[in-house]
């Protein structure tokens, strides 16, 4: 028999047994029920959850339980600053890291790569769009090429018959001496 696991709902605040109810893990030993949990993510602005996703994305980059004041600076100043969203910040690091490969060890524990490759990873992320845009257009326009099968025999080498007699006729390029 399970043990009684009862644990405190972050967004109601009401008790519950984790092993008896269905529970959502929001945060480091942070419990809430599902349907508050389902609540709450509905009731939050596109905004703010872009930035949890950053900071979600952060931690698991850096392999950090939590985000550093120097992480929340930088983005603070990267929103601010040059007006770049917080999707596209977690879309930058990625591109960045995962499909340039750079090293996360010359980062120094922080993003300030952001502002020189922004340009860069909207650009790819953009040219991505387009051609999912062009592929799902696609078999539209483009006409399927009929198939025709052609049947090839199996190939067959010739050879020149042996010469049983030789009735002294000269071969073309044989000299007498």
């Amino acid at each position: 028999m399970a043990a009684t696991r009862m644990v405190k709902c972050k967004y109601c605040g009401i008790q519950f047994n984790r092993n008896a109810e269905p529970f959502v893990e929001v945060g480091g030993r942070r419990y809430a029920h599902k349907e508050c949990a389902e609540k709450y993510q509905q009731s939050i602005s596109q905004e703010e959850r872009d930035y949890m996703e950053l900071e979600k994305y952060i931690k698991k980059l850096f392999k950090k339980n939590v985000v550093s004041a120097r992480i929340k600076k930088q983005i603070k100043d990267f929103k601010q600053e040059y007006k770049y969203t917080y999707s596209g910040m977690q879309k930058t690091l990625y591109w960045w890291f995962e499909l340039k490969h750079n090293s996360i060890e010359k980062a120094n524990d922080g993003i300030g790569i952001v502002p020189f490759v922004y340009n860069d990873a909207l650009n790819y992320f953009y040219n991505l769009y387009l051609a999912d845009i062009a592929n799902k257009a696609a078999p539209e326009k483009i006409k399927k090429p009929e198939v025709q099968e052609i049947e090839i025999g199996s190939p067959r080498v010739y050879v020149a018959p042996p010469k049983l007699f030789d009735f002294g006729e000269e071969s073309v390029g044989e000299k007498n001496e």
